[in-house]
């Protein structure tokens, strides 16, 4: 019995293993550059909490619209089908959105009434925005690159 490609079914597994593996990544990397000690951190300097939001949002968004739209245009291509968008297209919408919602958490860390948060739930924010927009950019990505087939599936 042939295994049927269900675009569902693979864009639910996709968008849960890029959450899973940033959300993952953001408390490594959040461990590396502010450590895992109960401390507060600031915003600004010396600290530059806010400013980590533009690196995190960029390569949380290039790595879950670049890895997930190259194993689906394999799958793709192993079916017969071509993807409805180019790579180069996919990835770079990814990373604006990435890019957009750093500066949107950005501008509102500096310019918010609040200069320091304590790590902890500063670390929990942060794995929660990998995962969330490791979804979000995983989905967009995604569902450029197979939107006929969904909105089929959804009928």
């Amino acid at each position: 019995m042939p295994i049927q490609f269900d675009p569902q079914r693979l864009l639910r597994r996709e968008q849960a293993v890029s959450a899973a593996i940033n959300a993952v990544l953001s408390l490594l990397f959040f461990s590396l550059v502010f450590g895992l000690a109960a401390r507060p951190l600031a915003m600004g300097g010396p600290d530059r909490f806010a400013l980590d939001f533009l690196p995190q949002g960029v390569m949380v968004s290039l790595m879950a619209s670049l890895v997930p739209s190259l194993i689906v245009r394999g799958k793709l291509r192993k079916e017969g089908l071509r993807p409805a968008a180019g790579l180069g297209r996919v990835v770079a919408t990814g990373v604006l959105a990435g890019l957009a919602s750093a500066l949107v958490l950005l501008a509102l860390a500096l310019l918010g009434p609040v200069t320091q948060v304590a790590s902890l739930p500063a670390l929990a924010f942060k794995i929660g925005y990998g995962a969330a927009l490791g979804f979000a950019c995983t989905r967009l990505a995604l569902t450029s690159l197979i939107p006929g087939m969904l909105q089929e599936q959804a009928a």
